[in-house]
């Protein structure tokens, strides 16, 4: 115990400074791992604490090891501080990220949850601020495990170009499509896109600096695209700031034979059905019917409606799909996909003079 007292009334700057750091991420953990989430998700929020309270742990076990109970442990003082240059960097981009969010960022509802957003401005702050960060993590982790002369020899400058050129094949092009796609403001947080080739239909949650994350609607996961992909293919975006509404249609394929009369009051009786069964569907706005496609075996009608969130788009169309099946028998449709069969008439005296007749 004399020991330990000597050792921490010997403190240098350092110690106080990791004192001071472990005492304000135990104090405000809670508010970090709150503060960043891409939406309000309990689960993301706890592993976030679980990795600030990680970081802490091993920040101040190592320095009790290593400082106050003086470990005959290589390199544990060395370890020690790059652990807290560690936290403290990952401190610092919440922080950046935070206060260019308020200064620079606007305020979006996503899935019933209000938050700050990027726009320009604030992630090209953002990119410049991490790079500053984690280049001035790497000199002081350099320095802390004695390759400074490697960065004197061969210059900051040197270093990074190094290090950009060697992973730039990784990100680069992810990275610039970012820029992009953030600069001309067209897929932004909180969209709901579709991306036909690849089978997404979701909820754009984050532009991240070479991915973007995307909450599926139908199955609730998240899945993480490269910015390139969605730059090089089709994106489908369904804006959410439409004074009347968003439009979305279903379609239906009815065999040849019913009046177009009959199937008009078929789908208009499914629209109100639907949008009685889900207030997903604007009932003050009025439904479209229209004959899209005279194909080989059926005639394709679609039933186009407005919707009130673009959220619960599946949820709208469910109860459309649901309204049609529950009233085909009343009207006296089938929605199963027609067939064509092709009869030979063998009564024919050559081959050259057989006819072929469609019946459905």
């Amino acid at each position: 115990m004399v020991q330990i007292l000597e050792h921490l009334d010997s403190l240098e700057p350092i110690g106080y400074f990791t004192f001071a750091v472990n005492l304000i991420v135990l104090l405000f953990s809670g508010f970090f791992a709150r503060r960043y989430g891409q939406i309000k998700d309990p689960e993301r929020t706890q592993a976030r604490l679980r990795i600030l309270h990680g970081f802490n742990f091993i920040v101040f076990a190592t320095f009790l090891l290593a400082v106050i109970f003086k470990a005959s442990i290589p390199r544990i003082t060395e370890f020690s501080e790059s652990c807290l240059v560690i936290l403290c960097t990952y401190l610092l981009i919440h922080l950046i990220e935070a206060a260019l969010l308020r200064h620079f960022g606007h305020e979006r509802t996503i899935e019933g949850f209000t938050r700050w957003v990027e726009t320009y401005t604030s992630k090209t702050l953002e990119l410049v601020s991490y790079a500053i960060l984690i280049l001035v993590a790497a000199v002081l982790l350099a320095n802390i495990w004695g390759f400074d002369d490697a960065l004197k020899t061969t210059g900051v400058i040197g270093f990074l170009a190094l290090c950009v050129f060697t992973t730039k094949d990784y990100w680069l092009g992810d990275f610039l499509s970012g820029l992009i796609i953030i600069t001309k403001g067209n897929i932004e947080r909180g969209n709901v896109i579709q991306i036909p080739k690849e089978n997404i239909l979701g909820i754009v949650l984050q532009t991240r600096a070479t991915q973007t994350i995307i909450r599926d609607l139908a199955r609730g996961h998240d899945i993480t695209v490269p910015n390139t992909l969605l730059l090089n293919q089709r994106v489908d975006i369904f804006r959410t700031d439409l004074k009347k509404g968003v439009l979305d249609y279903v379609e239906f394929d009815i065999g040849y034979g019913t009046s177009p009369k009959n199937v008009r009051a078929f789908i208009q009786s499914t629209w109100k059905n639907a949008f009685a069964e889900t207030s997903a569907i604007d009932p003050d706005q009025p439904s479209k019917v229209d004959l899209k496609y005279n194909r080989d075996h059926a005639a394709t009608w679609r039933l186009t409606y407005t919707l009130k969130n673009p959220h619960r788009l599946l949820e709208a169309r469910n109860a459309v799909n649901l309204a049609a099946y529950e009233l085909q028998e009343e009207h006296d449709i089938e929605l199963r996909t027609p067939f064509t069969a092709q009869v030979e008439n063998l009564s024919a005296p050559h081959p050259e003079d057989s006819a072929t007749s469609r019946a459905k």
